[in-house]
Formats: C-alpha cells, sequence, structure tokens
C-alpha cells in the first residue's frame, strides 16, 4: 500500500476531551485595633487532557493498527486583594499568584497487529514539569517508555 492509500484508509476516531475547573472567591478577616477589614482571594483553576486515537489499516485482516496522542495540564491564577486599612501598614493593593497554563504530560502510543491474535504496543510519554511528592522540589522531566506483547487466547 502507498502513502496515498494509507492516508485515504486512515481512520480518526472521536477525540476525547475532559476539561473542568472553576473560580472561588475567598474573603478572610482581618482583626485590627480599628476595624476587621477582609482581605479578598480570587482563584482561576482548570485542569484537563485532550486525546486524539487512530486506527488505520494494518497487514492482519480485520486488526487496525491504533495509535494516538495526547496531553494534559493545568491551569491556575489567581490575585488577593487587600484593603486600604491593610495597605496603612504596607501591604500592597494587590498580589497576584499561580503559574499560569503547565503541561504536565505528553503521551502517545501505537499498537500493531502482528497475528489475528498477538499485538505488539508501544507506548510513552513525558512530564515536562515533575516535582518531588514529599517536598515539591522541581526535579526536571521524567520520561517513560514501554512495550508489550499482548497474546489474546
Amino acid at each position: 500500500m502507498d502513502i496515498k492509500g494509507f492516508l485515504s484508509n486512515l481512520k480518526m476516531k472521536a477525540p476525547q476531551v475532559d476539561i473542568s475547573g472553576g473560580r472561588s472567591v475567598n474573603q478572610f478577616a482581618v482583626n485590627l485595633p480599628t476595624s476587621t477589614p477582609n482581605i479578598t482571594e480570587i482563584k482561576n483553576r482548570a485542569s484537563g487532557s485532550v486525546d486524539l486515537n487512530f486506527e488505520a489499516p494494518s497487514m492482519v485482516e480485520g486488526q487496525p493498527t491504533v495509535f494516538g496522542m495526547g496531553g494534559s495540564g493545568n491551569f491556575m491564577e489567581g490575585q488577593v486583594k487587600f484593603p486600604e486599612e491593610l495597605q496603612v501598614y504596607g501591604a500592597p493593593a494587590s498580589q497576584q499568584f499561580g503559574q499560569g497554563l503547565t503541561v504536565d504530560q505528553l503521551r502517545a502510543y501505537l499498537g500493531i497487529p502482528i497475528t489475528e491474535n498477538t499485538s505488539l504496543n508501544i507506548q510513552g510519554q513525558i512530564n515536562p514539569y515533575y516535582f518531588d511528592p514529599v517536598d515539591g522540589t522541581p526535579l526536571g522531566k521524567e520520561k517513560n517508555i514501554g512495550a508489550n506483547i499482548e497474546y489474546r487466547f
């Protein structure tokens, strides 16, 4: 099969998209000698993943080659607003926090039928922003590549 024939038989499945998030606004009272003003904290958060999956013809009748790719990430930004009563003590009018958009994981896979009952599966992923689960120290990239041979009885 030539490349044109391969591409004409390529089938994309419906993308899998899972995104959720929210906005929170919290107020915290601060006791001062003259009043009890509120500090306002605003957070915007979202997280999700997007995956694309494909099927292509293979050399085994009725067993397509499958492959796909995807990624997941987070978004978080926020702001703390300080009232004028605290600004006279040196507090700023507001302070921004959060990392914005971060990519948690990029992944890909390939499943190749070898016979009617046997397939070779290869998968890989990279976590660009891997953090130590104990103290949160950035550790750099975490990469995983794996493969298995599947035999169906």
